[in-house]
């Protein structure tokens, strides 16, 4: 059964991911309500309507070999990717039994990840919404269990003032926005599991730069958007929480 409705949050996860693709894309091209909500999806090239079986998640991407079925027009691989992410994400929370606040933080990381990726930057009121939920979530669970809750906020905090020393000794400004995010998202990770996602985040990041460079697609001053990969650092490190936190309090010997 556990199983089952694991697969069923996986399934959540890739319709909401899809949905909020639809929904960020239309805020960001100026829709107005209610075409905002109602408007049927269509291609971005020749606005063709797309049926039912065309906008099943991530699986009508590999039908149609990520192209529309009629004018050819590709589609961004980065929309298929975003919701096969979600979906795991969700699935590892519920597998797992993480917070289910995480639920939450990952929906905001979906949508940091879409506005980065297209702009090197995020809309200050999405990072404001997150800051403050974060706050509301710290103090919420303070009165609940009457102790300070279990969060890695005073290693966020250094890692923040850290960054920016070095961005300016570096003399290249990091994004403010990376930076209060990376502090709210350590009000809801424990100090083993932020710390393993600075760790999965810094690896993946380099990777990737590396293989651009490799194919000399962009050079080390080339600036990529970060947010895209805290998003995906943070669905490996549910995926992978066990191993990541065994690991980490056996380093640092957090118990």
């Amino acid at each position: 059964m556990h199983i089952y409705f694991t697969f069923l949050t996986f399934i959540l996860g890739l319709v909401l991911a899809s949905f909020f693709n639809a929904l960020l894309y239309r805020i960001d091209n100026g829709y107005k309500y209610p075409d905002i909500f109602i408007k049927g999806s269509h291609c971005e090239k020749c606005g063709k309507y797309l049926s039912v079986y065309e906008l099943i998640p991530v699986v009508s991407f590999l039908i149609f070999k990520g192209k529309c079925s009629k004018c050819g027009y590709r589609v961004p691989i980065c929309y298929p990717i975003s919701e096969l992410l979600l979906g795991i994400g969700f699935s590892s929370i519920y597998y797992f039994s993480l917070s289910p606040a995480l639920y939450v933080v990952l929906i905001f990381f979906f949508s940091f990840s879409y506005f980065d990726r297209i702009y090197k930057g995020i809309p200050q009121v999405l990072v404001n919404v997150f800051l403050i939920l974060s706050v509301i979530y710290f103090f919420v669970i303070l009165l609940i269990k009457d102790i300070i809750v279990d969060n890695a906020l005073i290693v966020g905090i250094g890692l923040s003032l850290f960054i920016l020393v070095l961005s300016k000794l570096m003399r290249k400004p990091f994004g403010i926005g990376d930076i209060l995010v990376l502090i709210g998202l350590s009000i809801f990770l424990n100090m083993s599991l932020y710390i393993g996602f600075i760790y999965i985040f810094l690896i993946i990041t380099c990777i990737y730069a590396v293989v651009r460079v490799l194919l000399k697609k962009a050079s080390f001053k080339t600036a990529i958007p970060l947010l895209p990969f805290m998003y995906a650092s943070l669905v490996v490190l549910f995926l992978s929480n066990s191993f990541v936190s065994n690991l980490l309090d056996k380093i640092f010997l957090f118990d």
